[in-house]
């Protein structure tokens, strides 16, 4: 069994851009030392997996080829700082149903929106990944609540949103990261720094 880091996307790894979110290859605009960070984790032996809502495709703003030529530009800009994904885990769906000009076939509830946990299994069973030694880092408490629901260290950081959605809580008390970074690269030092609390590639807890 191998460690992973699962990465959100955008906030963590590209710019949260707002609105309506990304659209388009042209809207990738890396975290600074993004590439760098993913690289250093596939260095220390993690696996490196986007996990990552996509309502986009829902909400008909992007389909499933144009969301292909998104993850592909992200793929590429990472790669030029030798960050290598070794898979991209996305949600297409959304709950609002019939909203003008969406997807009626993506406008469902699920178990694959963050913060549920559908994405992270099918990535635990596909690459037979040890929880124990693995980490998220993500922007929201979506992706903090669905990493703690899979037993995962989950690390907040204060790009994109900053975990400061708690509007999506307010019915129930919101998870809190374990820890908050200034930012993706710093989330990953500290998680290659601190094998024995943290988890690090052949090295159990």
């Amino acid at each position: 069994m191998r460690p992973a880091i699962f990465f959100d996307c955008d906030g963590v790894l590209n710019e949260e851009p707002g609105g309506h979110g990304v659209l388009g290859p042209d809207d990738i605009r890396l975290i600074p030392d993004a590439g760098g960070a993913v690289r250093a984790a596939r260095e220390a032996g993690y696996l490196a997996i986007i996990v990552t809502n996509r309502a986009q495709v829902a909400k008909g703003f992007v389909t499933l080829a144009g969301l292909e030529t998104i993850f592909a530009r992200l793929r590429e800009l990472l790669a030029q700082d030798g960050g290598l994904v070794d898979a991209i885990y996305f949600c297409p769906h959304h709950p609002e149903r019939g909203t003008a000009g969406g997807a009626p076939d993506f406008q469902i509830a699920c178990e694959c929106r963050k913060p549920g946990t559908l994405l992270l299994r099918r990535a635990v069973a596909d690459f037979d990944i040890d929880i124990s030694r693995s980490a998220l880092i993500g922007d929201s408490l979506r992706d903090i609540g669905a990493g703690h629901a899979m037993g995962l260290k989950s690390y907040g950081v204060r790009t994109g949103y900053a975990c400061r959605d708690i509007e999506r809580y307010s019915d129930r008390a919101p998870p809190t990261p374990d820890r908050m970074f200034s930012d993706v690269g710093e989330a990953v030092a500290f998680c290659i720094a601190h094998p024995g609390e943290y988890g690090q590639a052949g090295q159990p807890d």
